[in-house]
């Protein structure tokens, strides 16, 4: 059982698993709650709406990340929940956990927070982010278009990046 967040399991997979991208669906599969991470050549950050929303992102470091549900509304940070192997979970402040983990993570010109922000937090920068952070504002959903070569996508209301807007 993990003891530290440094101690939680949190995994390289490959991305069309990572973000529930491998069989086909018609909707977002809303009780998924995977979690990890992979490192993309790019990925398009759309709007929800249908506009165009952020565009690529290249060189993308991507964390999947769950908030539950019933998450306490924070100002400036988000909770997460991380199922665990033994079917129970823990919550942890997303900062917290970025605190933890993204030093352990490889370099990349871009992270991507593939996390719902259901009550709309402004991110700040994390103080060890060796890149721009890139978070959406509500729900994000994945999908794979396959009318554009298999373009990866996180789709959500809007997108920002942490200390500025994207």
């Amino acid at each position: 059982m993990a003891r530290t967040i440094g101690q939680l399991p949190f995994h390289e997979r490959p991305v069309r698993e990572l973000l529930n991208l491998v069989g086909e669906r018609d909707a977002p599969d809303l009780g998924y709650a995977g979690h990890g991470w992979a490192r993309v050549p790019r990925v398009w950050l759309g709007n929800a709406a249908g506009d165009t929303g952020t565009g690529f992102v290249a060189d993308a470091l991507v964390l999947a990340l769950h908030s539950p549900d019933d998450a306490e509304p924070l100002p400036d940070d988000v909770e997460l929940e991380l199922e665990l192997p033994d079917g129970s979970s823990v919550l942890v402040l997303l900062s917290r956990f970025l605190a933890a983990w993204l030093p352990r993570l490889p370099r990349a010109s871009a992270i991507v927070l593939a996390l719902c922000n259901p009550h709309r937090a402004t991110l700040r920068p994390p103080a060890n982010a060796a890149a721009p952070l890139y978070y959406a504002s509500g729900d994000v959903t994945s999908w794979l278009d396959r009318d554009r070569g298999d373009r990866v996508e996180l789709l959500a209301e809007s997108w920002r990046v942490a200390g500025g807007a994207a």
